[in-house]
């Protein structure tokens, strides 16, 4: 009671106010207060949208600097047709991280479809050579020239890269060069075989005429017969079954078929009172053929079978030939008979 009594002395002094005006009063002051609540609960939302909406216009703004942010850019002044812009936009993602590969991808085609192959050509070689570990950078440029069919440049990039996780994760677009059986340092002095392989499937194709090696060249099957003397050159590339071609491979092989000496003949030049019997001795692959007029022999002459007698004045002039048509030195005897 005594609480009470105080509390209406203080809103009620002097005891001048009626219950209702008392009543009225405290209604007035709490609707004042909750609309002072209202009003605070208004500006503190205010507050925190305005603050999500820096919050949301800084992290807009810290997208649009990243990389991901300045491609698309790129791509959207691209798509606009402000390829000028869109160059700008791609070189500036590339300087902010030169081992991805969608700026370049992106700018890449942007070349391409100018008709400045050669300024994507530039760059991705570049690309590479800067990033040589950098799959993303590879991937770029494979992807890029298998886009736009040019797939046979993916050959000379991929032979550039010496990482093995990058070779390991692009070996559909690793054409390794074909294998060649034979050594293209030594003169050999026989027929040989050459025999060209590669550890992938895919197809080889070859020329032996110094041509280039193209899709359109023979198809290697079967071992090369390398039965010409003097140089022949093998140019062979690998193509895989993506359809890419390596770099083509080239060897130059020299076959130098031995010349025997000149054929010994018996017996010597000389003068003799009666006939002779003349023997040449013909070693293994070779063929001995003669004249007795004083003429060149060649494989038309007479061929050598078993020791023959001579009896008259003769000059006699001896060639070997091997399987090949090489011929020896010729031997020349001459026989003179006394009466």
């Amino acid at each position: 009671g005594e609480n009470k009594g105080t509390m209406q002395r203080m809103t009620n002094p002097g005891d001048r106010l009626s219950e209702e005006e008392i009543r009225r009063r405290r209604r007035r002051a709490k609707a004042e207060r909750m609309r002072r609540k209202r009003r605070l609960r208004r500006i503190l939302i205010l507050g925190m949208i305005l603050f999500l909406a820096a919050i949301i216009g800084i992290g807009v703004l810290i997208y649009r600097n990243t990389y991901t942010g300045v491609v698309n850019q790129g791509k959207r002044a691209e798509a606009g047709g402000n390829t000028t812009k869109a160059e700008d936009l791609y070189l500036r993602a590339i300087e902010k991280n030169g081992e991805k590969e969608d700026a370049y991808v992106s700018l890449a085609k942007l070349y391409h479809g100018r008709d400045q192959d050669d300024k994507a050509d530039t760059l991705l070689q570049e690309a590479v050579n800067t990033y040589p570990d950098s799959t993303g950078v590879y991937r770029a440029a494979v992807e890029f020239y298998e886009d736009t069919e040019q797939t046979e440049k993916i050959a000379y990039i991929m032979s550039t890269c010496t990482n093995e996780q990058i070779l390991t994760e692009l070996k559909d677009y690793v054409a390794k060069i074909p294998e060649f059986s034979l050594d293209d340092d030594k003169v050999y002095d026989n027929v040989q075989e050459l025999t060209l392989s590669s550890e992938d499937e895919g197809t080889i194709y070859y020329t032996l005429d110094g041509s280039e090696a193209t899709t359109d060249s023979t198809e290697y099957k079967e071992p090369i017969q390398l039965n010409q003397e003097g140089e022949t050159t093998v140019r062979a590339i690998f193509v895989n079954k993506k359809g890419i071609a390596s770099v083509e491979v080239q060897k130059t092989y020299t076959i130098q078929f031995p010349v025997a000496d000149a054929p010994a003949v018996s017996p010597t030049t000389g003068q003799y009172s009666e006939a002779v019997s003349v023997e040449i001795q013909v070693p293994d692959g070779y063929t001995a053929y003669y004249t007795l007029d004083g003429t060149e022999p060649s494989d038309q002459s007479i061929q050598y079978t078993g020791a023959f007698a001579v009896y008259e004045d003769t000059e006699l002039n001896v060639v070997l030939i091997d399987g090949n048509g090489k011929k020896s030195e010729v031997t020349t005897r001459k026989y003179r008979f006394s009466s």
